[in-house]
């Protein structure tokens, strides 16, 4: 059942104000935000799209730097240029292979230390991007869809450094800290195989997937996230979910907490 728009007693309007999708990629994010992005459109709501990633911060910059001046090196010690437009966690090296970026750093960067205080980085870089891409917009009476958001930005830390624990941290704690008030989160979920028949090579190895899976489930947790698994599910069906699921909780009185996490599977 769609949301409705309208409180069909007062007839003001009654729509999610922010709503944040997450997952391992090639799972069904973008498809599924655009699909609720369009439908609350069609609706008449004002709507801006959100997409919090590393590829926006000053992290990213600094790690374009590293790369210009020849300061990466790969898992041999050898210099590495990464390629133009880099924008995922890991590398493609020869054979094929996972490489923790923590590892193509300079030395400077070693050690628990070093990766504290790249991650303090990230973790501050990542504030102004939501700032102008959520608060802005939910200032100016948007709704707001984020294919992308802060979970998909603690999770891509924690693959960063190699560090499964990152999830339950202070830093990442101090991320959350800024996640607006009734956000509904939903994990869209698909298992490797499925990401892979989709994606191609371009899914990356199963390591990669399987830390980012691992992570957005403890991350599920945390927030009291929805999950939708699109394994054995179409677009149409896992879309008519995320409606459904949206219906439940505007339908909620303003004063009620989120539910407490469910599998829309």
């Amino acid at each position: 059942m769609a949301p409705k728009t309208t409180d069909p007693r007062t007839g003001e309007p009654k729509y999610p104000r922010f709503v944040a999708f997450f997952g391992p990629d090639g799972a069904g994010k973008s498809t599924q935000a655009l699909l609720l992005i369009g439908f609350l459109r069609a609706n008449g709501l004002k709507v801006k799209q959100a997409w919090v990633r590393s590829v926006h911060t000053f992290a990213f910059l600094l790690w374009n730097i590293f790369a210009r001046l020849n300061l990466c090196r790969n898992a041999s010690g050898l210099p590495l240029h990464l390629r133009k437009g880099f924008a995922i966690s890991y590398l493609n090296e020869s054979p094929y292979g996972v490489v923790s970026p923590i590892n193509l750093t300079p030395p400077v960067l070693k050690g628990p230390i070093s990766k504290l205080m790249w991650a303090t980085i990230e973790v501050i870089s990542i504030l102004p991007v939501v700032l102008l891409q959520v608060y802005v917009p939910l200032f100016l009476k948007y709704s707001v869809v984020a294919e992308r958001y802060i979970i998909d930005s603690i999770v891509s830390i924690a693959y960063f450094l190699n560090d499964e624990t990152f999830v339950n941290g202070r830093l990442a704690n101090l991320l959350l800290s800024f996640v607006p008030k009734g956000t509904i989160f939903v994990f869209i979920d698909a298992d490797y195989s499925t990401i892979f028949n989709r994606r191609g090579e371009e899914a990356g190895p199963s390591e990669y997937t399987d830390f980012h899976r691992k992570s957005y489930a403890r991350m599920k947790e945390i927030v009291h996230a929805y999950r939708i698994d699109t394994t054995k599910c179409s677009i149409e069906e896992a879309h008519e979910k995320v409606l459904s699921l949206i219906q439940k909780v505007v339908d909620q009185k303003p004063k009620e907490s989120l539910p407490h996490v469910q599998s829309l599977e």
